[in-house]
């Protein structure tokens, strides 16, 4: 064996015994997790079942969970989930207020382990009617107070 094939191999040992497929996501569900915060209802955390891509919008009305959005960006923004906050607390016409609103935060199936990068929540990109979830994916709503938003662990 020559040099170059002893380095190979002693790279990808060395790089094998860092990086593995992960096993802490389940790849046949989508994580569900809606934090209301101050509006005092109980967190809903469960692994959904799915075995293909599905929006995020329709993720959440599958598991009797009601939307509204606003009268400028429809239901890209979430502006109530089961009727919270209230039509007195939030008029839904154009984005809610920056002290009080749903954060939508996703996290993306790790496919595979990497040290000391972090594969937790972050901002969606796209709003809930555009957000294509992927089985091992996660979605949060965490309803964020005085403009602070609690992410999940």
């Amino acid at each position: 064996m020559n040099k170059g094939k002893i380095g190979l191999a002693v790279l990808v040992l060395a790089f094998g015994g860092i990086v593995g497929i992960s096993s802490t996501q389940n790849k046949e569900c989508i994580n569900l997790y809606v934090d209301y915060g101050v509006l005092e209802q109980a967190i809903f955390d469960k692994c959904i079942s799915s075995t293909s891509d599905i929006k995020a919008i329709d993720l959440l009305k599958n598991n009797n969970f009601t939307l509204q959005g606003t009268e400028k960006y429809g239901d890209n923004v979430v502006c109530r989930l089961n009727g919270l906050p209230t039509a007195k607390d939030e008029t839904c016409k154009d984005m809610p207020s920056e002290n009080a609103y749903w954060a939508l935060l996703e996290k993306r199936r790790q496919m595979i382990n990497i040290p000391f990068i972090d594969n937790g929540y972050t901002w969606a990109q796209v709003g809930v009617a555009d957000l294509v979830l992927s089985p091992g994916d996660s979605l949060a709503l965490v309803f964020a107070s005085n403009g602070n938003v609690k992410f999940p662990d």
